[in-house]
């Protein structure tokens, strides 16, 4: 299957009507021919000849309905046929690529991580992607030319006009061609985005943010980025830069961040940043548990360590875990202020336990948002998790063929 038609022509207009009848099956399955018509304004002979085409194309199965509501002839009802094709999802970060497969509607049928134990080269890093991708379709049985497209989830600034990584502060790589490249190595359609946009993507069509026109996902990992999902679109910026919330500024004073400034969020509140806050202080708490854990050898540092001692009572952990929580949600905060989305999703391993990071958040949240008497903001955690990810990237491919326009 193509997603490419040319600009303007007949064929576009036949692709667009073929995918807006696509995703009104989609959403309202099992639904039947008159029904699409009456719903998507087109005529019941087009409805019915884009149809005819789905199920040629095996993307649309039929079946009789259990009853007739006029008590006559009972109507035949359409529903995707979520198995009939197959979709590559990849996600890359500093330390981690991750390759899915996947069926339409999310299924993962093959999972594969690579892990990376030093920086690589621009070239380096291509190469490794692309070897992972080989090993997950190498192997599958599928045939390959079921393969609608490969979606790409990128940590850092990237262009997905381009299908060009721009700037990855913690690959420390800049303008990486990864559409070009994986579009040259499998000759499969390839679609780039930011990592977290992609998985606000995810938590829209799978997760907490699913039939929700307005939200805000915010992801704590090494480092801080968010989606914003407006009217039911991801939100872009012209330069296909917005969300970069990691980015806002704390304290100008603030020690410097990866990506060059100084007092940045993700500097005092990532989790790099509270492993490295816990190593500027363990001198100054000898009699601390993490002192004990760490200074002895005992145990290597680490996010959960840092947990376990908090839980354990030790001052040291639970103070800077409840400072990350209010850094975060002092940013939150000023997010919701200017976009006042309906639901706050967040996604990282920091937010699992509420006592330490998520009530604080909470707290500065409540504490300073400017809202009126009947706005409620739901603030929760994504159930997706880092699968949440590589299958975002599935959900650029679903895009562009259920809802080419966006």
């Amino acid at each position: 299957m193509s997603f490419e038609a040319k600009t303007g022509s007949f064929e576009k207009m036949k692709q667009l009507n073929q995918s807006t009848v696509l995703n009104m099956i989609r959403m309202r399955e099992p639904i039947s021919r008159a029904e699409i018509a009456k719903l998507t304004k087109l005529t019941p002979p087009t409805v019915s000849s884009l149809v005819n085409e789905l199920i040629q194309k095996n993307l649309v199965t039929e079946e009789e309905a259990p009853s007739s509501k006029a008590g006559g002839r009972k109507p035949i009802m359409l529903r995707i046929n979520y198995s009939a094709y197959y979709i590559v999802g990849v996600y890359a970060a500093a330390e981690i690529i991750r390759v899915i497969l996947t069926t339409m509607d999310g299924k993962i049928i093959s999972d594969y991580c690579k892990e990376m134990t030093q920086l690589p080269s621009k070239h380096e890093f291509l190469n490794l992607v692309i070897e992972s991708i080989h090993y997950v379709l190498n192997h599958t049985t599928i045939d390959k030319s079921l393969i609608l497209g490969i979606g790409f989830a990128m940590h850092g600034l990237v262009n997905p006009n381009e299908g060009l990584a721009i700037f990855s502060p913690h690959l420390q790589l800049e303008n990486i061609p990864i559409k070009d490249c994986l579009e040259e190595e499998f000759d499969i359609p390839v679609f780039v985005e930011n990592d977290v946009r992609a998985l606000a993507l995810a938590e829209s069509w799978f997760g907490q943010g699913k039939d929700v026109s307005d939200f805000v996902c915010i992801s704590v990992g090494r480092g801080i980025g968010s989606g914003i999902f407006i009217n039911s679109e991801i939100y872009k910026s012209s330069f296909n830069t917005g969300g970069e919330i990691g980015h806002t500024i704390i304290d100008v004073n603030g020690p410097k961040c990866q990506c060059g400034n100084h007092g940045c969020l993700e500097a005092y509140a990532s989790e790099t940043a509270i492993l490295s806050k816990v190593k500027s202080e363990l001198n100054n708490y000898p009699d601390s548990i993490l002192f004990q854990w760490v200074k002895n050898g005992k145990k290597e540092l680490s996010l959960n360590l840092v947990f376990d001692a908090a839980r354990s009572g030790d001052e040291l952990a639970a103070s800077i875990l409840v400072e990350t929580g209010r850094s975060l949600g002092l940013a939150a905060a000023n997010m919701i202020n200017i976009l006042k989305p309906s639901k706050l999703i967040l996604e990282g391993n920091i937010f699992l336990e509420d006592k330490y990071v998520l009530d604080p958040l909470k707290q500065m949240i409540n504490k300073y948002t400017f809202k009126s008497p009947h706005e409620e903001i739901s603030v929760v955690c994504s159930k997706l998790g880092k699968t949440g990810m590589p299958l975002g990237a599935v959900t650029l491919v679903l895009n562009k063929l259920f809802k080419p326009e966006e």
